[in-house]
């Protein structure tokens, strides 16, 4: 078992071994308030068929030895929390809520926020269980096929007890929902002002508009296999460029107003992986309303697995940001017993005392040394500032010999691309695509990128980013060494055969070095 799922060596022997030497060295250790820590003894209920190797409370592979078990726990919460009445804040759908009502994207608080919303969720799921449950995560990089338990049992979506017409939505949480909307404190309402959430009544209009789409999964019992762009986007590739940065808002996502404010740059994990098995799951899954399918939970464990990965990496146990990322509010969450609780990202600053199962481990590559001879970034020439559904964009760059020289050594890149967010975003695919220009060598696919979430007020200008250090390499090892001159074009792929009118304006391209 290896604590906070560090991918090479043991990491409680590496946390008390940094720690000793921060110490020596005359260091203050901050204390992180003890919600930034899971719970150990409080819920230890002996589980039949439980092996030797099982850790009370620990996040578990679904694949691996145990993680059948850490289904089968899950399932026995699943049943508890749709069997609680609507007025009670830990029923499923009321947590569902949430991450309707909070949940960042794009910016620096992906990470600590749904961190939070995992761990008030497992606190949950013990009080009403009385087991001690670690929500297993899905590496969907090893195992890129869901497993065969999300199919028969309550973490199957098809079971009774799950929504999917809105008319029984309606008639079940309206009622309850316009309740709690009624107490919100003057920080919540600000915080959903900030959100476009200026009345109950836009709030349920954009609650109404996730079930005016299917909400049953894409991925069936006979179809459960990530396939195509879902599943070059949960590669060894993707997730070896996605953690190569240093800088955690280069990783985790850019400083923004507040984490509402869904206008600033994704990191390369939520852009891709993240992003895109939403897509690929499908149903709830496909919007905000994702934490209504259990599907959300394993997702992800594993996404706050690589935000530990990421942070080992740079020996970290916590991330000790500045004030405004430390002290932003979290006001929606509730405790297991139903109380609500006030948090900030400095809570779940750090992985505390979660226990992973081992994954294997990903491979660690270079990026771009402070003292590097080259730029960061290098901006470009649009060929074209609109971007139709089925069209394309182009734009080119030249990094110069000594960043081609750095990109042919597998020196991590990528592009990040301003435009429109669709009105639709989930009728969206944008797939990318590197070649030398003016060359005879063909294009190389790069992968897709897609935006996630709607909700009323979202259409600004927004931006994407993809990894792209195997394209390139690869163009680099059939053209020998630079300077050479780059095209990028960006293709608007049409989803499920959708065809969206809407034409986005595309303002800038931009190549950065990892």
């Amino acid at each position: 078992m290896a604590r906070h799922g560090d991918d090479t060596h043991n990491a409680r022997r590496k946390f008390l071994t940094r720690s000793a030497t921060l110490v020596a060295a005359g260091a203050t250790l901050p204390i992180l308030p003890t919600l930034a820590r899971t719970l150990s003894d409080e819920f230890s209920a002996p589980v039949a068929g439980i092996s030797a190797n099982y850790i009370p409370n620990s996040r578990m592979s679904i694949h691996g030895e145990n993680g059948t078990l850490g289904l089968a726990l899950l399932d026995t919460a699943i049943s508890k929390m749709l069997a609680l009445p609507p007025e009670d804040p830990r029923n499923w759908y009321r947590q569902a809520m949430i991450h309707v009502l909070d949940c960042p994207h794009g910016n620096a608080w992906f990470f600590p926020w749904h961190r939070g919303y995992l761990y008030w969720f497992e606190r949950i799921a013990r009080q009403l269980t009385g087991y001690a449950i670690g929500v297993p995560y899905w590496d969907w990089t090893t195992n890129p096929n869901m497993p065969e338990y999300f199919y028969g049992y309550m973490t199957d979506t098809n079971k009774p007890g799950f929504i999917h017409d809105f008319a029984t939505f309606d008639s079940t949480f309206r009622g309850p929902m316009q309740t709690v909307w009624a107490r919100y404190t003057t920080a919540q309402r600000q915080q959903l002002d900030r959100r476009g959430m200026t009345s109950f009544e836009v709030f349920w209009a954009t609650v109404q508009g996730y079930f005016n789409r299917p909400t049953k999964r894409l991925l069936t019992t006979d179809n459960r296999q990530l396939t195509g762009a879902t599943l070059q986007a949960v590669s060894l590739p993707t997730l070896t460029n996605a953690l190569a940065p240093t800088d955690f808002f280069e990783f985790g996502g850019s400083m923004v107003s507040s984490h509402h404010d869904m206008t600033g740059v994704p990191g390369l994990v939520e852009s891709q992986p993240h992003n895109l098995v939403h897509d690929a799951v499908g149903g709830y899954m496909g919007d905000f309303i994702a934490a209504s399918d259990p599907v959300f939970w394993a997702h992800h464990a594993n996404i706050d697995r690589l935000w530990e990965v990421w942070m080992r990496r740079q020996g970290m146990s916590f991330f000790d940001g500045p004030t405004a990322w430390k002290t932003e509010p979290f006001l929606f969450f509730c405790d297991e017993n139903g109380r609500s609780v006030d948090n900030t990202a400095w809570n779940f600053a750090g992985g505390g005392n979660t226990i992973w199962e081992e994954a294997p481990p990903i491979p660690v590559t270079p990026s771009r040394p402070p003292n590097a001879s080259w730029p960061s970034t290098f901006s470009s020439q649009l060929q074209s500032t609109t971007l139709p559904i089925n069209g394309g964009v182009t734009a080119s760059f030249d990094p110069g010999k000594a960043a081609c020289d750095a990109f042919s050594q597998n020196c991590q890149t990528a592009i990040l691309l301003e435009l429109d967010r669709p009105m639709d975003q989930s009728a969206w695919r944008f797939r990318f695509e590197l070649q030398i220009e003016g060359s005879s060598f063909s294009a190389k696919d790069c992968g897709s990128a897609t935006f996630f979430g709607t909700m009323a007020g979202m259409k600004h200008r927004s931006k994407l980013k993809i990894g792209i250090a195997d394209g390139m390499k690869q163009c680099l090892n059939e053209a020998g060494p630079g300077p050479h001159r780059f095209a990028v074009t960006v293709r608007a792929e049409p989803v499920d055969n959708r065809l969206p009118t809407e034409v986005l304006n595309v303002y800038s391209a931009t190549l950065t070095s990892v």
